[in-house]
């Protein structure tokens, strides 16, 4: 069964908290049921000649892009938006079928 991965990416602005960002993202994940798994983590190491790593991802899984859909307009989610916003600088996503497996 194929399923649909939501990845959000992360940079913390200047003079936010990245432990923060990941507090509230978890603990946002804890009020949709419509999530199938969820994985959360803060960039470790040195950058190398990367450039400027983004801060953080969120990776999310749901059954159908309904799902998916739910989550994205659950009251809870938009407030954490708005909550988000200032505290990051840059965001990207993606949300893709994953291929069988």
């Amino acid at each position: 069964m194929s399923e649909i991965r939501h990845v959000f990416a992360w940079q913390v602005a200047e003079g936010h908290d990245g432990a923060k960002v990941i507090e509230l993202l978890t603990d946002f994940s804890k009020k949709v049921d419509v999530i199938r798994s969820f994985e959360i983590g803060g960039h470790t190491g040195d950058p190398g000649d990367n450039g400027e790593p983004w801060d953080g991802v969120l990776i999310t899984d749901f059954a159908t892009w309904a799902d998916l859909d739910t989550y994205s307009n659950h009251p809870a989610h938009v407030e954490l938006v708005a909550e988000l916003k200032p505290m990051v600088k840059a965001r990207a996503v993606v949300d893709f079928v994953r291929a069988e497996q």
